[in-house]
């Protein structure tokens, strides 16, 4: 099949500056905590791959939207310098999370049943059957929350009491409410109802805070793509930060089309990706209608990393062929085994946590392994060599930290095959 990655941009053979543009997932944390989390796991790869690393201070900018710093991180042969940019949209997630009990928890329910109504989970049973799963742990919450309501408000006619219906409903109501609390929040029940009620909402148009949202990045993006001396451009798009990295990217290209023409290589690199989340509902036509967008611009590179223990993603589905949308182009896939990248204790222990799992696509390495975050966005190699043979990104390089490009062992991996339509 021919190559995937475009031409127009000559492609440095080592990158000595780069920009990181990260769109991370719904997470009910602040940017400060990113950042902080950022140093911490950048740690952790520095030991991994025999490299100095440090982040700078951080800095805020567009109204907090931004918050973006320096890293500096060396080899025995090599210095890269990263312009990193975290686009921050913990702002409109809080707003979801200060929403009171009563109104919250019917909002989330509403936003499954739709799901169920619009024929969207069944689309999801279709393309990955394990984000189907997914897609029923909140609903089987609900469910047994709602079994629980049932059985106590069948307790004073138990008891011998003649009390009507309506008279029984608040005691329901208190026990379905204290269920989906307790336990409920220890199984992540109002995280997965807001969850769900934001994609939804984004899905249906519903959320201008978060168009506003899409066109400040829309101008950070630009601003990123700047030709200043950057050798390539990365784009990030974490779980449901894929959706936005999209469609911020999409408007860019419909608001100056000639930008990537003359910008640096650029790359788009959604890990673990939510896309379809949102994409599968029929009411996201602007989705759809910027995945098209990005496809047919031939320019930009599209590396769609998933993982099969990840319930949250979708493994291995082509954006172009799951949204029916004809272009002929799809991103190139990679699989990604979580268990390679992390050590026996560390994979046992977060096998059990669905959400730490997942968050491992944006986390240091405690192994060396071809997908590793903080070498795409710290390390020597370009993108597209990393597009073009998984095994160089390891193969590269030494014990020692430095980079051998012609020592790479020119050979095939199986886990890493991809699937590519120019």
């Amino acid at each position: 099949m021919p190559d995937a990655r475009p031409q127009a941009a000559a492609e440095p053979s080592i990158v000595r500056r780069r920009r990181v543009l990260l769109f991370g997932g719904y997470e009910h944390v602040p940017a400060a905590m990113q950042y902080r989390r950022v140093v911490r796991e950048l740690g952790r790869a520095a030991a991994t791959w025999s490299m100095w690393a440090e982040a700078g201070p951080p800095r805020i900018s567009r109204g907090g939207a931004v918050q973006s710093w320096t890293i500096r991180a060396c080899g025995p042969n090599w210095r890269v310098e990263t312009d990193f940019r975290y686009c921050a949209w913990d702002d409109l997630i809080a707003t979801d999370f200060a929403r009171p009990d009563w109104k919250a928890l019917p909002l989330g329910i509403a936003a499954l049943v739709d799901v169920l109504l619009t024929g969207t989970a069944f689309r999801y049973f279709r393309h990955n059957w394990r984000y189907g799963l997914f897609y029923l742990y909140p609903l089987a919450i609900v469910a047994l929350a709602a079994a629980f309501a049932w059985l106590a408000a069948g307790i004073p006619q138990k008891m011998g009491s003649a009390l009507p219906w309506i008279a029984r409903l608040p005691l329901a109501l208190a026990v379905f409410w204290l269920v989906l609390r307790w336990p409920g929040d220890r199984l992540l029940a109002r995280y997965m109802l807001n969850d769900w009620t934001f994609a939804i909402g984004v899905a249906r148009g519903w959320r201008p805070d978060y168009r506003d949202r899409i066109a400040v990045f829309c101008e950070e993006i630009a601003d990123g793509l700047a030709d200043d001396g950057v050798d390539e451009v990365v784009i990030i798009g974490h779980s449901l930060g894929a959706v936005l990295a999209v469609e911020a990217l999409a408007g860019l290209l419909a608001l100056r089309p000639g930008l990537v023409a003359t910008a640096p290589p650029l790359t788009l690199m959604t890990v673990g990706s939510s896309l379809l989340k949102v994409g599968l509902h029929p009411s996201a036509r602007d989705l759809r209608g910027a995945v098209r967008t990005v496809l047919e611009e031939k320019r930009i590179a599209w590396l769609d990393c998933t993982s099969i223990v990840d319930v949250l993603n979708f493994y291995r589905c082509d954006p172009d062929r799951a949204l029916g949308l004809g272009v002929g182009r799809s991103p190139v896939l990679r699989t990604v085994k979580m268990r390679a990248m992390l050590g026996e204790a560390s994979y046992a222990r977060f096998k059990r946590n669905f959400l730490r799992l997942h968050r491992q696509f944006v986390m240091g390495n405690e192994r060396r392994y071809h997908y590793d975050f903080f070498m795409v966005c710290c390390g020597p190699m370009p993108m597209a060599g990393r597009i073009a043979n998984l095994t160089l990104a390891v193969d590269n390089f030494g014990a020692d930290g430095s980079y051998l490009p012609a020592a790479g062992a020119e050979r095939s991996d199986a886990d890493g095959e991809a699937v590519r339509r120019d």
